[in-house]
């Protein structure tokens, strides 16, 4: 029976996410991601062209998926408050609940994708840096954006740091969802995704809409 060379292409897509995620890019070899994989290295000089090439396939078809999620569900909280700025919560929910979903399942991704993208922000691999950039420059702008209309007393340097807070914020808490159960004792279930969604936009948005230190 012929080898069907989208299966071939997906094999190698999750095997290399995997890789990538464990050991990193420079770490990762093509003989390890082909053996995972189950196919001959020549394949991916065919499907990908190289190394690189791979990388960037491997992670932009988990990133993309999730920032036009992301911009979809702004656009509808922003025709929903028509000329009011959008609630800061709705604005969070639409940045943290497709990141989440997508944590918790395996299918879109799960825990390789998170710790290839927790990789990629620790460790960024230069020849990423533009593409990088291009990807989510416009997502940042757009929710700075929201951010200020819906915080107008925040001046946007602070704001700026408690973005980035909050991104390291909800990839700890993405990476991280499935030890709640653990830790608390059962208290916390790792299954309640919404309960997981509700806290932490609570816990954003207090964090970004804190009182101003003293000058």
């Amino acid at each position: 029976m012929p080898i069907d060379p989208q299966v071939t292409r997906e094999h190698i897509l999750e095997a290399a996410e995997r890789l990538f995620g464990q050991h990193g890019f420079s770490c990762a070899s093509l003989r390890q991601i082909t053996g995972a994989a189950g196919v001959n290295l020549a394949a991916v000089n065919y499907y990908f062209g190289s190394k690189e090439d791979l990388y960037k396939e491997v992670l932009f078809r988990r990133v993309r998926p999730v920032n036009e999620e992301r911009l979809s569900l702004l656009n509808e909280a922003e025709q929903l408050a028509g000329d009011q700025p959008v609630p800061l919560r709705s604005v969070l929910d639409t940045f943290i609940r497709p990141l989440l979903r997508r944590a918790a399942d395996q299918a879109l991704g799960g825990m390789s994708f998170l710790r290839l993208i927790s990789r990629d922000l620790t460790d960024p691999q230069p020849f990423m840096l533009d593409e990088i950039a291009r990807e989510f420059d416009p997502l940042v702008a757009r929710y700075a954006h929201a951010l200020t209309q819906a915080l107008p007393g925040i001046p946007l340097p602070e704001l700026f740091w408690r973005m980035q807070f909050t991104i390291g914020t909800l990839l700890y808490a993405a990476a991280h969802q499935h030890d709640f159960e653990r830790i608390s004792h059962g208290l916390c279930r790792s299954d309640d995704l919404d309960g997981c969604i509700h806290r932490l936009v609570d816990f954003c948005a207090a964090g970004l809409g804190a009182p101003l230190p003293a000058a």
